[in-house]
């Protein structure tokens, strides 16, 4: 057996997520895109540029997974340019998965290239049904290797290191194992519909949603792999947006705006789709702001069932509300930045995909 080269874009090269492909390679960024290779032969290398700054917050990882083994978590850094994915294996047919752990604000990575020792087959078989999650850093997996029970409602959680983020022990991604469906992610931390955590208004979901890789100029193509389900757990950055300003409250008017515009876009491009509208776990959406010992509330959670309850009565039949529940930090502790623990996201797949398997029904 000889090395052989392959570029990144050679069809037996399997893809699952958004990518697009650029003069040097195949482009991705979001949590959970997963590439995956089955050769006949002994060992597999890859040749990855990667974007990410490096640092406890700049390092891409993912995980590396050979015949269906525990995966084994892979750093990849700007300096380095070929990986070595399995090696020293008994001559005969392997699949190797590559699962991306971190997000679009970690950097981008451009595969250039696998090299197999040996020959590449095609790939393996894709499961019929597919899921697409939208949404923020609930959806991306954000600190979910970490848990821990706060000391008291002052507690000081850690914050975001990326080795930590990992979307398979996510909420979206063991909500499509238990369905045995395809998840594939569209998410970004700290973004939201109208407006976003830092109260800045641009790549926003709706428009994210719109592109392969954020910050990349290149469109997705919808006719690409559409799904059957979509969820969209998306309110909580415009809800949690606005501490100490005058704007500390969500606008009502401006949210149903930009909520409903999205959901119209997105029964324009998957006509056939069921669309689920949840939120959480960190909030339901309801928040409160007193000020001269009067008490104003709001209740973004209330707005999506607002909302998905209007395009039913608009003859929608396949868009759906499900209530998911507030996380119990104290039971079941808290990630990095008080985002869910993996035990929170087990909770809330067991719940949605009970809700997709009885009211969905795909």
């Amino acid at each position: 057996m000889t090395w052989v080269t392959l570029p990144a874009a050679d069809a037996r090269i399997q893809y699952i997520g958004r990518t697009y492909r650029s003069g040097t390679g195949v482009v991705f960024s979001h949590p959970g895109v997963t590439i995956r290779a089955r050769f006949w032969g002994d060992a597999l290398r890859m040749q990855l540029s990667d974007a990410g700054p490096g640092g406890e917050v700049g390092t891409n990882y993912f995980d590396v997974t050979v015949d269906g083994a525990a995966p084994r978590q892979l750093a990849v850094r700007s300096s380095e340019s070929t990986y070595l994915l399995a090696d020293g294996l008994e001559v005969g047919l392997h699949t190797v998965e590559l699962v991306k752990r971190t997000e679009s604000s970690v950097g981008p990575s451009t595969l250039v290239a696998l090299e197999v020792h040996g020959e590449l087959r095609d790939p393996p078989l894709r499961p019929g049904l597919r899921m697409e999650f939208i949404g923020d850093s609930v959806t991306c997996g954000y600190g979910a290797d970490v848990a821990l029970i706060p000391a008291s409602p002052s507690w000081r959680a850690p914050g975001f290191t990326s080795k930590n983020e990992n979307p398979r022990r996510g909420y979206a991604w063991l909500t499509a194992m238990k369905l045995g469906a395809e998840p594939v992610l569209v998410c970004y931390s700290g973004h939201g519909v109208y407006r976003n955590l830092d109260m800045s208004t641009s790549g926003l979901l709706p428009a994210l949603y719109e592109l392969a890789v954020p910050d990349h100029p290149a469109g997705w193509d919808f006719s690409r792999d559409p799904p059957d389900v979509m969820v969209i757990n998306a309110g909580t950055n415009d809800a949690f947006a606005g501490s100490g300003t005058d704007a500390f409250l969500p606008d009502e008017a401006s949210f149903k705006s930009a909520y409903r515009a999205f959901l119209a876009r997105l029964r324009t491009l998957h006509p056939r789709a069921h669309i689920v509208c949840t939120l959480g776990s960190m909030t339901d959406g309801y928040k409160q702001r007193e000020e001269n010992g009067a008490a104003t509330s709001v209740h973004v959670g209330q707005w999506i069932t607002d909302l998905v309850v209007e395009r039913q009565q608009q003859g929608d039949g396949r868009v759906y509300r499900h209530l998911m529940d507030v996380q119990n930090p104290g039971v079941d502790g808290v990630g990095e930045d008080w985002h869910p623990s993996a035990a929170t996201h087990a909770r809330m797949a067991e719940a949605l995909s009970r809700f997709i398997a009885d009211v969905v029904r795909p």
